[in-house]
């Protein structure tokens, strides 16, 4: 096939010695090629590869010691063999010179031509065995790569495959801590409205008794008696309250708060409730202001709760506002919605704590006020289910400001308990 065969280059000025070089060498199958100077040969020795060289020695313009000088001095041809030819220059110095310049014979005109084929024959067989070496190494070394590759892929797949086990493994034990979890909270809700539920009856009771005492349903009291009925009626208020607070606590985080919208007058729904607070200001020495931004305007949401959270906000400001006024911001945004905020001149807040004050049962403030620590993170959670938001800005020594903002319409179907309980978690 032609593609198997091997190429042999043929150089000498002279057409008929060419001829005759291709006649002696046709029965060994191979590809003669030409080259009738020096600068031709030079020119096929740097397109081709040659399996041998026949070069004569006396040509004209550049010799055959020249060309077979520029041929070995290249890395890419340096090893072709080179069979001088010769006709005059038989003498013992250029025979020398031939060997010298890196030929692998010197052979004499006329020559015999089985010698001559038999020899080429050699360097063809060579070539042909070199070549057949090369490919092998090349088919053995991309079968090691190919090795090498499909190695690191199946170490790949084995690393893949046991960190999808490890996270599959990974995922079961966090479904099951997350099941585990909300199975804990939900019996620790149940635990929570059923404990408030069943305080509730006692403590209304003593509520309910020290308040007849206190009006002498019974007969009179003395000093000492009157106090202590004072006392355990303020200390049962402040238990119901926090019974309350952990009972509205585990309905946000059971979903079960429902809402009744309705429209919410501004700022109506603020003076309302500054005649509820105002025995708690006047007893810490506090004064309220109300200053409203514009006309009186309305918001659809859930009185009840907006109540709450104001009221929240108005006795967490006086408690800890160090007797200083109390100032309420009131005014409807651009977009409709409502803002309002409670800014007291207490003690502030450390900045490390800002976060920590939306915490259940969290109280950072140095006094010693009365409180649950749940007013701020219900009233923040109810602020999220009535789609606003609550946030606080302070400076320590200076006081703080809360500021409720909620939008200008509750949906209707935003009161469904599934988007409750999904609002709650966010």
């Amino acid at each position: 096939m032609t593609a198997n065969r091997v190429n042999i280059l043929l150089v000498d000025d002279r057409p008929e010695n060419l001829l005759a070089l291709e006649a002696i060498l046709e029965p060994l199958g191979q590809n003669m090629i030409r080259a009738d100077s020096g600068p031709e040969a030079l020119k096929q020795v740097l397109g081709l590869d040659f399996a041998v060289i026949l070069l004569d020695v006396q040509m004209p313009g550049m010799n055959g010691f020249e060309v077979a000088e520029i041929i070995k001095s290249r890395e890419r041809s340096r090893t072709i063999p080179i069979i001088f030819l010769s006709a005059i220059s038989k003498e013992d110095a250029y025979v020398f010179k031939g060997y010298s310049m890196g030929a692998v014979d010197y052979v004499f005109k006329p020559f015999n031509t089985d010698v001559l084929r038999s020899k080429v024959a050699v360097f063809v067989e060579l070539f042909v065995k070199q070549r057949e070496l090369q490919n092998q190494g090349d088919l053995l070394r991309e079968s090691q790569k190919r090795e090498l590759e499909l190695e690191h892929r199946t170490s790949l797949l084995e690393a893949e495959a046991r960190s999808a086990a490890k996270l599959s493994q990974m995922n079961e034990e966090l479904h099951r801590r997350q099941v585990a979890l909300e199975q804990a909270m939900g019996a620790r809700n149940r635990f929570y409205a059923s404990m408030s539920h069943e305080l509730r009856t006692p403590i209304n009771a003593v509520i309910g008794y020290s308040t007849i005492m206190l009006d002498n349903i019974y007969g009179p009291l003395n000093a000492k008696q009157k106090e202590g009925l004072q006392r355990t009626l303020k200390a049962a208020r402040h238990l119901l309250e926090l019974v309350n607070d952990v009972l509205d606590l585990s309905k946000i985080e059971a979903g079960k708060i429902e809402l009744s919208l309705q429209p919410v007058m501004f700022p109506s729904l603020i003076e309302d409730l500054f005649v509820t607070v105002r025995p708690l200001a006047d007893e810490y020495g506090s004064t309220l202001s109300l200053d409203t931004e514009g006309e009186h305007f309305s918001i659809v949401s859930d009185p009840r709760r907006v109540r709450q959270i104001m009221l929240n906000l108005l006795s967490n400001a006086i408690k800890f506002g160090e007797g200083k006024p109390i100032r309420v911001l009131c005014k409807q945004n651009e977009d409709g919605s409502a803002q309002i905020e409670v800014i007291d001149q207490g003690l502030g807040i450390e900045q490390e704590d800002m976060a920590r004050i939306f915490e259940e049962f969290v109280q950072v403030s140095e006094s010693k006020q009365p409180g649950t620590g749940l007013g701020l993170p219900i009233s923040r959670r109810l602020a999220q289910l009535l789609d606003g938001s609550l946030t606080v800005r302070s400076v320590p020594g200076e006081g703080s400001a809360f500021r409720l903002t909620l939008p200008a319409s509750l949906e209707d179907d935003a009161t469904s308990t599934a988007e409750l309980s999904e609002a709650t978690v966010g």
